[in-house]
């Protein structure tokens, strides 16, 4: 097959054709269990019927619509999350890249407004990835993703993955956190590198 798309990922030498579940199908016929879906989308599965008749009302009644509009289902589910979560608001967006993006800019202007102008820095690993946007990017510490792309955004120091040492070495008084004596940087990293 000719290949008109750009080389972002080294295709796998199938084409999925149709799914249910976790089974996938290629073009030839054969059968495969899914076990990379969800990846940079979703981890619905494919074609359960109950998302597919919500998906085929939905579809019969409104598509997209710009930002500057709100939905009742878009209200409602927002309600369940603010009323299930630590959230007082909810941002809803396009991709894992704009939901990144979003995370890193409040994290700055978190850091701004309650602690400095100079509370900017984002610490990230090495060899991460958080999207393809200029500033996720950058903050994968990916330099195959980013070096073609400079002046890349500055304040982003990167620490090798799993080194609680060298993270909290890393956080300083730029870093868009707390104060040291309020945020326990190896707390924080061991809960989140023990699951990985």
């Amino acid at each position: 097959m000719q290949n008109y798309l750009t080389p972002n990922f080294s295709f796998a030498p199938m084409i999925p054709e149709r799914a249910l579940g976790s089974r996938v199908w290629d073009t030839e016929g054969r059968e495969y269990i899914d076990l990379s879906g969800g990846i940079a989308v979703n981890a619905l599965g494919h074609c359960h019927p109950d998302l597919v008749a919500t998906l085929t009302e939905q579809s019969q009644k409104l598509w997209h619509i710009s930002n500057i509009y709100t939905t009742q289902p878009a209200q409602e589910l927002a309600k369940k999350l603010v009323e299930n979560t630590f959230a007082d608001k909810v941002f809803f967006c396009n991709s894992g890249a704009e939901a990144n993006e979003a995370a890193l800019k409040l994290a700055r202007k978190y850091g701004h407004d309650h602690f400095g102008e100079h509370k900017t820095e984002i610490i990230s690993c090495l060899n991460s990835f958080h999207g393809r946007t200029l500033f996720t990017v950058s903050v994968g510490g990916q330099p195959k993703y980013s070096k073609d792309y400079a002046p890349l955004p500055a304040g982003i120091t990167h620490v090798p993955f799993n080194d609680v040492a060298a993270l909290e070495a890393a956080v300083s008084d730029t870093t868009c956190l707390p104060p040291k004596n309020i945020f326990k940087p190896h707390a924080v990293y061991a809960t989140n590198t023990e699951h990985c």
